[in-house]
């Protein structure tokens, strides 16, 4: 028999589940697409059964697509984070769930952050950290406050279901590690919102339980193990096989998320550290540009053809001194800089400059952006790049894998696999079920690269002297109070 586990990748917009294989490739698919509710402008909330519905509905297909040979052996799940469930005291839902990008509770942030003043912004309170939501739970929905018992991740509550075990895993949870610099003496809603936010933790491998729930379609997968997933970064990542020290990540998705992989545990400012795999850690986060900031000069500047089209004529546009820079703070920035106000700018300008220019730069811009987030931790860390695995809508593009390889002067490699999440799991489960001893060894062997791109050491020193740019209206943007270390733009990834 074809032994196969399930693999689920929860989005905001759709729930996709897998029957994968243990050489890593997908053998059945489903994708339910999911909707958001937004009943007040900066407000994203989702019913969580509707979740558990779409699970039960991809699960039910998938095993229908199943050849008879093949067998589930285990279950486990990845989803969007900074995403937070609320139950009562049976794991009933109480209201909507509040979703990443949901901003109401600003001015309880502010509050909160006076009050718990933590060092490194990328941890510190915000409108979407829980013990923020949490707070406006209290002030605004009193009766929710006082019924609430449970708040989890969505890939948690899933799991609840799915086994009756309450859980989370240590990378995911290592993010409200700061909370633990808390005064003693905060308020008594602070103190039951720390409370609700702490679980068990276990690692993504971990075997958390079994299915135990009982109607269609779980009935027929009683008793195969669930294992506890992480995040859809970690996920991704690790289905990217990023699981030794030395590799990176580059989520290109509408925005990037990027992160190294080292064995030092460092604390580096503006960017999170997390447990990753055995003895490991990563050093990173997300960026608020990418994929969207591509489109956005698309349209604005009117370039001929199609998007994709587009992409690929300026992304091979030969790099010049004199083409436009540009800082993609269109939105502000997350790492490593946190600053929400700032905003973007294009440097160099002249008439000669056309839609596709302002194309390419933007596509150089992003990948300036990665650039500082891995100097910044390959510094911190003392670990040099050795390569980074992309992954995402934007790694289909050739041109910006090959741009940003040359901006990043280290290989870029593409997996073969475009559902990454997917074998994130399916590599999870694998480990948890010892068929590998290691993640780095299930990684290897289930995510083989598509394509290596490599860079061209002849443009190395001209996109050095354009990203001392870059860092320049970095530091004008950020203003003299606030200009973060400084990185030596002649200084490669490879050599920290």
């Amino acid at each position: 028999m074809t032994e196969i586990v399930l693999a689920v990748d929860l989005g905001a917009g759709s729930l996709r589940t897998a029957a994968v294989d243990l050489n890593g490739r997908i053998r059945a698919l489903d994708a339910q697409v999911l909707g958001i509710a937004e009943p007040v402008p900066g407000w994203a909330e989702v019913d969580p059964e509707l979740w558990w519905e779409a699970l039960s509905t991809g699960v039910g297909r998938v095993l229908t697509n199943l050849s008879r040979s093949a067998r589930p052996a285990a279950i486990c799940i990845t989803g969007m984070s900074r995403t937070q469930v609320l139950l009562d005291s049976q794991g009933r839902s109480i209201r909507p769930a509040l979703l990443w990008r949901d901003h109401r509770a600003v001015e309880d942030a502010v509050l909160l952050a006076g009050q718990i003043p933590l060092p490194n912004p990328a941890t510190s309170i915000n409108a979407f950290h829980p013990l923020a939501r949490l707070a406006w739970i209290a002030r605004m929905e009193p009766a929710h406050f006082e019924r609430l018992k449970l708040v989890l991740e969505p890939k948690d509550f899933l799991n609840l279901r799915l086994t009756g075990v309450t859980a989370t895993d240590s990378v995911t949870a290592a993010r409200l590690d700061d909370l633990a610099l808390a005064p003693p003496d905060l308020p008594a809603t602070l103190q039951r919102g720390l409370s609700l936010l702490e679980h068990p933790r276990v690692p993504p491998w971990a075997r958390i339980g079994e299915i135990t729930a009982v109607h269609a379609p779980f009935d027929e997968l009683r008793g195969i193990p669930v294992f506890a997933g992480a995040m859809d970064t970690w996920a991704g990542a690790i289905g990217s096989g990023v699981s030794s020290a030395g590799r990176a990540y580059d989520v290109a998705g509408t925005s990037e998320a990027v992160g190294l992989v080292s064995p030092r545990n460092a604390s580096v400012p503006g960017l999170v550290t997390l447990p990753w795999a055995e003895n490991l850690f990563q050093i990173g986060g997300p960026t608020q540009a990418g994929g969207d900031a591509a489109r956005w000069a698309f349209e604005t500047f009117r370039v001929a053809g199609r998007f994709e089209h587009a992409m690929e004529h300026a992304g091979r546009l030969a790099p010049a001194a004199d083409l436009p820079v540009f800082l993609p703070y269109l939105a502000g920035e997350r790492a490593p800089v946190w600053r929400p106000e700032i905003r973007g700018t294009f440097d160099g300008l002249s008439r000669h400059h056309d839609g596709t220019a302002f194309l390419f730069s933007t596509l150089e811009g992003v990948a300036f952006a990665v650039k500082d987030i891995l100097l910044a931790a390959a510094n911190g860390a003392g670990t040099s790049v050795e390569e980074v695995r992309i992954s995402g809508g934007g790694a289909r593009s050739d041109a910006w894998c090959q741009l940003k390889a040359n901006v990043l002067g280290v290989p870029v490699a593409r997996p073969s696999e475009v559902e990454t999440g997917l074998i994130g799991c399916a590599i999870t489960c694998a480990v948890g079920l010892g068929i590998h001893r290691s993640l780095h060894s299930a990684a290897d062997a289930m995510s083989p690269m598509e394509r290596t791109f490599e860079p061209d050491p002849s443009l190395v020193p001209l996109f050095a002297s354009r990203f001392e740019r870059y860092q320049d209206l970095k530091a004008r943007a950020l203003g003299p109070a606030s200009i973060p270390l400084r990185h030596d733009a002649r200084r490669d990834l490879g050599n920290p």
